[in-house]
């Protein structure tokens, strides 16, 4: 796939040694389309396990913040199509989810890589997890031109995936109890994944931790490098 930005490309461009150029094939979950991937075998921001590992901690401190404020960009657009009221935060983003998820490339682990995920969840009246309560998101898919699927798991419960193209997935998540989700995941990343984690992390107060709920727009702030570490965090809330 492209790479997020000008600095994505930056960075790329410093560790080929000017020799790679951003193409705009997508990187797709191994048995997928591709052929950038497949013949590279790069993850979803168009990196192999060895450029990504060239990368300094404070260059992949930055591809994770323009990974993020993607997802956030796409979360709440999404949220809007349904309300622009209250959501209630789940997975909060904002930092690495060690390891690979189901986009892995062979060769990932929980120490060399991580996804991101952030969703949140809402109440609407008189909500029962019907199917026809997909059809907002499916017809908001539609115009964005992305691949959709739709499935069926018990409860019943009902969700629309949408393959944005770029690496992410969003996903509407109707259920029988009358929470519905909203999410946003990533595909699979080679990263230094504990240390991101850390570093990221430490440099957010505690405090921001504790918001529940929000409206659409509204996420954990992503620090800077040159932040203090302001957070000693409890990294099992992350995946570990």
């Amino acid at each position: 796939m492209a790479f997020p930005n000008s600095t994505a490309r930056r960075i790329v461009a410093t560790v080929l040694l000017g020799t790679l150029v951003a193409t705009g094939v997508v990187a797709c979950a191994p048995g997928g389309p591709g052929s950038l991937g497949a013949s590279r075998n790069v993850d979803a921001g168009g990196l192999t396990q060895v450029e990504a590992g060239a990368l300094s901690i404070e260059e992949q401190f930055d591809l994770v913040r323009e990974r993020d404020a993607r997802m956030q960009e796409l979360l709440t657009e999404a949220q809007l199509v349904i309300s622009d009221g209250m959501w209630i935060w789940g997975q909060k983003g904002g930092a690495p989810v060690l390891g690979p998820n189901a986009w892995a490339l062979p060769g990932m682990e929980l120490e060399n890589s991580y996804f991101l995920q952030m969703w949140r969840g809402t109440r609407p009246a008189g909500a029962t997890g019907a199917k026809q309560d997909l059809e907002p998101m499916l017809d908001y898919f539609k115009a964005q031109g992305w691949e959709t699927t739709v499935r069926e798991s018990s409860g019943p419960n009902f969700e629309a995936i949408a393959d944005t193209g770029e690496g992410f997935f969003v996903s509407w998540k109707v259920k029988a109890n009358g929470i519905y989700n909203m999410e946003v995941m990533s595909q699979s990343y080679w990263g230094d994944s504990r240390t991101l984690l850390r570093e990221i992390s430490s440099r957010v107060p505690e405090s921001e931790y504790d918001k529940e709920e929000s409206a659409p727009g509204e996420y954990l702030p992503f620090p800077d490098w040159s932040d203090p570490i302001v957070y000693t965090p409890n990294l099992q809330d992350y995946g570990e």
